[in-house]
């Protein structure tokens, strides 16, 4: 995904080729309404993938590897809290979504810092963590 100019919306690439990526930040919207873990296997393998092509293309430059990961929920409406979101940040989960990532403890897991209510939030929260990671 990546941001429109001029605005704070966040869109499929291919639909949209004027969109932007950020830097260091891969955004990847799961179009299904329910992930289980029937396809959490199958999309945590697509997103590493993803991440090692692109940081095999980034090699020469180390803005654009690959420094966080953000999921982006808007569309799922019913999640299996076995599926795995550590190391993620997640974006726009609808109401039942994170009712239950509560209740599986899996909010507490990945951290309340980590959730947001939309891409934008969650892009700019990854860019201030790398900015403090690389100044360090």
């Amino acid at each position: 995904m990546g941001k429109l100019p001029g605005t704070d919306i966040f869109c499929e690439i291919n639909q949209y080729p004027m969109a932007i990526k950020t830097p260091g930040i891969l955004i990847v919207q799961i179009n299904s309404g329910l992930l289980c873990f029937a396809n959490a296997s199958f999309i945590r393998e697509r997103i590493m993938k993803w991440v090692t092509e692109k940081n095999d293309e980034a090699k020469e430059n180390s803005k654009e590897m690959t420094q966080a990961v953000i999921l982006d929920l808007s569309t799922v409406t019913n999640i299996d809290s076995s599926c795995a979101l550590e190391e993620l940040a997640v974006a726009s989960p609808r109401w039942q979504v994170i009712h239950k990532l509560k209740l599986a403890k899996v909010v507490d897991k990945i951290g309340r810092d980590w959730i947001f209510l939309s891409v934008g939030e969650a892009v700019d929260a990854c860019t201030s963590k790398m900015i403090n990671f690389s100044s360090c």
